[in-house]
């Protein structure tokens, strides 16, 4: 645990104390002093409202520590190869990078493991849900902390379900009776869904927890099995498929579309519900939607009436990259902006929409009362929903992986194939991967 005089050490006593919103328990450096002063660390990450607000605060982190931190955007779809490019030239112009958790392993070779600076400043991983903790480590080591995350939610447009007469769904029964309810009281399509292929396979994010949900998986532990070809599997992606195909509520052009044709469906008033993302709220309540903030409730994301909550939730967590030359002066810095203090203020915080952003990662911060007003309760129900998160396979192959399975969902909500055989077909392809990688013989 931290002392007073290592705090006041740190850098400027009470003001330190109020900079790092410390609490008891916490623990953020043993550094005397101020033996970084005049370093300058690069962050490369993508655009985020949430890293607008902390830029506005880079000035308190380097007046306790004198470190400068600068941070450099990079498009979204573009923050992997950066990543990769500067690695493999053996550039070190990045100290700190920060990267989705499926990435993980084809990039943990370019990353600074973090577990002896953990262990030496009491740093907790425990403080994070589990499926963020899960996205920060690779083979045992882990390599980042979960500095932005995103768990999934249910949306609602409450004035539908009240003229039907309904309640949010909690199952995924009531998820098909609700939509069949609200649809035809009001004509207004039951829910939104992304079946469609081709923007970084979004059509299995909810898939995943139809399959985790019933039980079945995609491979075993140790990936010499395939699994989401057996009867659990087939019948949990039947019930997936089947809000279109079979019980026809899901909105029209759910066939083709990516996530975010499902959200405009909802925001332009064609569609009652949708399960998303949960940065999705500030789209269904912004200036671009034809909603209403009070049209628009959530709940957790629904589970098997006889089953334990599960669902997939994604983190990008922040590392300090294996080239930089400045790895302690980065690692003050993420220990600095992992603090529940700052994540907390910044979803406080509405007084700029440039900055305005919801995310945190900690589990106190999600509970948090004051978080909790200011977003209408979003935050503990967000919670709900991280229950027995996980995450998708840690594999280097995974893209190739989950690039069959996305074209696989695709063509069966096209109604073309048994799911049987499509999964089966999927399961051959994969199988191939998987030998050439070296997890299957024979």
């Amino acid at each position: 645990m931290i002392n007073r005089r290592q705090l006041f050490n740190y850098g400027a006593g009470a003001a330190a104390a109020a900079t790092f919103g410390l609490r008891p328990g916490q623990v953020l450096a043993q550094a005397q002093g101020k033996p970084f002063a005049g370093t300058t660390i690069n962050v490369m990450l993508p655009q985020a409202s949430q890293f607008r607000a902390h830029e506005k605060r880079l000035g308190q982190f380097e007046e306790a520590t004198g470190i400068k931190a600068v941070y450099t955007y990079v498009p979204y779809g573009q923050v992997r190869d950066k990543i990769t490019t500067e690695a493999v030239a053996g550039s070190s112009a990045f100290d700190v990078v920060c990267y989705q958790d499926s990435w993980g392993p084809s990039l943990s070779l370019y990353l600074e493991p973090i577990d002896d600076r953990l262990a030496k400043d009491s740093v907790d991983m425990n403080s994070y849900p589990q499926a963020y903790r899960q996205g920060s480590q690779m083979d045992g080591k882990t390599f980042g902390l979960p500095i932005r995350g995103h768990p999934q939610m249910l949306f609602y447009r409450k004035d539908l379900l009240e003229q039907a007469g309904v309640q949010p769904p909690t199952n995924w029964d009531e998820v098909v009776t609700v939509a069949k309810a609200v649809q035809d009281k009001t004509n207004v399509p039951g829910i939104a869904m992304y079946y469609g292929k081709g923007n970084g396979q979004q059509n299995l994010f909810l898939w995943m927890n139809y399959l985790w949900g019933k039980g079945g998986d995609l491979f075993s532990e140790d990936y010499s099995k395939t699994r989401f070809t057996e009867p659990a599997a087939i019948e949990a992606t039947q019930a997936y498929l089947d809000l279109l195909l079979k019980h026809k509520v899901a909105a029209p052009g759910s066939v083709q579309f990516v996530e975010g044709d499902a959200v405009n469906s909802v925001a332009q008033g064609n569609a009652a519900m949708v399960m998303v993302w949960w940065w999705v709220y500030s789209v269904l309540t912004g200036d671009k939607s034809t909603l209403k903030p009070e049209q628009v409730g959530f709940a957790p994301m629904p589970k098997y009436a006889d089953g334990k909550p599960v669902s997939y939730a994604l983190s990008l967590p922040f590392a300090i990259s294996a080239l930089s030359k400045q790895k302690d002066a980065a690692w003050e810095f993420m220990k600095w902006v992992s603090r529940p203090a700052l994540e907390q203020e910044c979803a406080i915080d509405k007084s700029d929409p440039n900055t305005s952003d919801i995310v945190v990662t900690h589990t106190e911060s999600f509970l948090n009362p004051k978080v909790n007003e200011v977003n209408h309760g979003l935050h503990a129900v967000a919670a709900k929903s991280l229950e027995g998160s996980r995450i998708l396979p840690q594999l280097k192959e995974w893209p190739q992986i989950a690039t069959t399975l996305e074209n696989t969902i695709s063509e069966l909500a096209t109604g073309s194939q048994p799911v049987k055989d499509g999964l089966e077909r999927a399961a051959q392809d994969i199988d191939r991967i998987l030998r050439r990688a070296g997890y299957r013989k024979g």
